[in-house]
């Protein structure tokens, strides 16, 4: 359905401009004149005049801006304002053009007697699974609003999460960049000139300098080759990556690597127990539930674990069992969720073992930095020890012939 804008006057001469998905120009002039305004101008928006139009240009709806709707969305309800005029105002207010678009398109539904979980189950791709389950219930229940006021909290708390995994890895990450575009330079522009100048001084290179040399000259030579094959590799990655056979390859270092895999299993715990808490207090059914928590978790290898969960819970076995013998989460979760069953408040003490979880994930990854920050920084000095050497070596022969 195309976007217009438009400006119009009230019948005070005031102008007022605003947006809507319509049919036509025609039925949206009709529909303003209707309301009692005079339309002065408008305008499809499309490509050729808004670049956001293009898919590529749009921006990403982030789990901050699905936290800032929920919460948002969450007082509207509460206080007594129905779901087409909450969602009215919703749209006039988000700052993120691709949600505002999503949230016109549920209004209009809702506009034609859809219902809310519906209308977003149709932007499934925008909306995360776990939110559309969560209002399905809500609908069910009659407690929309105390629906969206938990997954507001809990989108916040994931929110939280993901910064501090990001953090953890940025300055590793920084590091290793500008250490390589450093070496890239000295192969590139320095390495050749302290070349040419021992060459006229006829001294005889020592085994580091030559093979220093070499690798300079490969990368002066063939470096649009090199560039090439690192765009094409990074490519075929990013795409490998993408497949199942790729997300379990990642899946499987994940929990396998000595100083990740501490980390994994704290993460995918939080993961596992928080989504698996909020659905359940919402009300929705455990089975429903795990469904959602095997697309949620991140890790294809433990997904396939929580998989082999579901089909046991369907048998009839509870939830305890089934994760004992998927032996890998934790010992206080099983002990957790073995209270939580045979007290009625397995939701209760998800909730209680998120929260524990979310600390250890804080601290498991204060000091998988603490680990990988000195390693990454003692290869780099290896790397940048020995081109010193490779140059300070004939420098000595120099200063000794001289001599």
């Amino acid at each position: 359905m195309p976007l217009y804008t438009y400006r119009v006057q009230t019948e005070s001469g005031k102008v007022l401009t605003g947006e809507t998905k319509i049919d036509s120009a025609e039925k949206l002039q009709k529909l303003l004149l209707d309301r009692g305004f005079t339309p002065i101008e408008i305008k499809e928006k499309n490509f050729i005049n808004d670049i956001s139009q293009i898919s590529l240009f749009k921006p990403k709806i982030k789990i901050k801006d699905i936290a800032v709707f929920c919460r948002q969305f969450a007082i509207v309800l509460e206080a007594g304002v129905p779901i087409a005029t909450a969602l009215d105002v919703l749209v006039e207010q988000t700052a993120n053009p691709t949600l505002k678009d999503c949230l016109r398109d549920i209004y209009e539904n809702i506009q034609k007697g859809t219902s809310l979980s519906a209308a977003m189950q149709q932007q499934k791709d925008t909306f995360p699974t776990i939110l559309i389950y969560m209002v399905e219930a809500g609908e069910i229940s009659g407690q929309l609003d105390r629906v969206f006021k938990k997954a507001a909290d809990d989108f916040e708390k994931s929110y939280k999460l993901n910064h501090k995994i990001k953090n953890a890895f940025t300055y590793p990450v920084i590091v290793t960049v500008v250490a390589i575009i450093v070496v890239m330079v000295l192969l590139t522009f320095v390495i050749p000139t302290f070349e040419s100048v021992l060459k006229g001084m006829g001294v005889e290179l020592p085994l580091p300098t030559r093979i220093l040399i070499a690798v300079s000259n490969v990368v002066k030579s063939l470096w649009w080759i090199i560039s090439v094959g690192l765009v094409g590799v990074s490519l075929f990655l990013v795409r490998y990556l993408r497949t199942q056979n790729g997300k379990r390859f990642i899946g499987g270092l994940a929990i396998k690597l000595p100083v990740v895999k501490g980390v994994t299993k704290d993460i995918m715990t939080s993961r596992f127990t928080r989504t698996l808490a909020t659905l359940m207090s919402s009300g929705v059914l455990l089975i429903q539930a795990l469904e959602v928590v095997e697309k949620v978790l991140g890790n294809a290898v433990i997904a396939d674990k929580v998989r082999d969960v579901q089909e046991e819970v369907k048998k009839g076995k509870g939830l305890t069992q089934p994760l004992t013998n998927l032996n890998y989460f934790p010992p206080m979760l099983m002990s957790m969720v073995k209270i939580g069953e045979e007290s009625g408040e397995l939701d209760f003490a998800l909730n209680k073992c998120a929260d524990f979880y979310d600390q250890e994930v804080e601290t498991s990854l204060q000091r998988m930095t603490e680990l990988i920050s000195p390693a990454v920084i003692m290869v780099l000095a290896v790397i940048v020890g020995f081109i010193l050497l490779s140059v300070l070596f004939p420098m000595f022969s120099v200063y000794q012939n001289i001599e």
